[in-house]
């Protein structure tokens, strides 16, 4: 696939700026930080407690990641996405090996979504991820900002 190098380029470039403000975001957190233990474990709960997806969305909702439980590239945080086809058993991606961060993923909503080159990208994800876009979950729990810096 060809890519124009103008629009090549702002994506390079979108991507360089993101790392570099992951990693200056990551050098910001005390991983022994009391907040920290306690937001780690309100998402791990979150997440094991979540009712199935099919009990939650149904195609054409409009869902997001909820705070923190973003995976994947896309869509990104806080941006809407559609949710086209819900499963009621989710599958695993067997394609995927066992060093992979995403083996044995539970997949069970597939979402549609524009990427920033106006592409439309469909990918299944973990519906225990996400949440409806009126959802309190999809802002960080501290007023909107990650970890007190910045927008999260």
């Amino acid at each position: 696939m060809k890519q124009g190098n103008k629009s090549w380029l702002a994506s390079l470039g979108r991507v360089i700026s993101g790392l570099r403000k992951q990693s200056m975001d990551a050098d910001q957190v005390d991983p022994s930080d009391p907040a920290i233990t306690k937001m780690t474990i309100s998402l791990a709960l979150d997440l094991l407690n979540e009712e199935q997806s099919h009990e939650r969305f149904k195609p054409k909702d409009r869902v997001s990641w909820k705070w923190g439980m973003k995976n994947k590239s896309v869509p990104l945080a806080r941006q809407t996405a559609v949710a086209l086809q819900v499963r009621q058993e989710p599958f695993n991606d067997s394609t995927l090996a066992p060093s992979s961060t995403y083996y044995e993923e539970p997949l069970d909503v597939l979402v549609g979504v524009y990427t920033h080159e106006g592409i439309f990208r469909e990918l299944w994800v973990d519906g225990r991820r996400l949440c409806l876009l009126t959802d309190h979950r999809i802002n960080s729990p501290n007023g909107g900002t990650q970890w007190g810096q910045g927008e999260g």
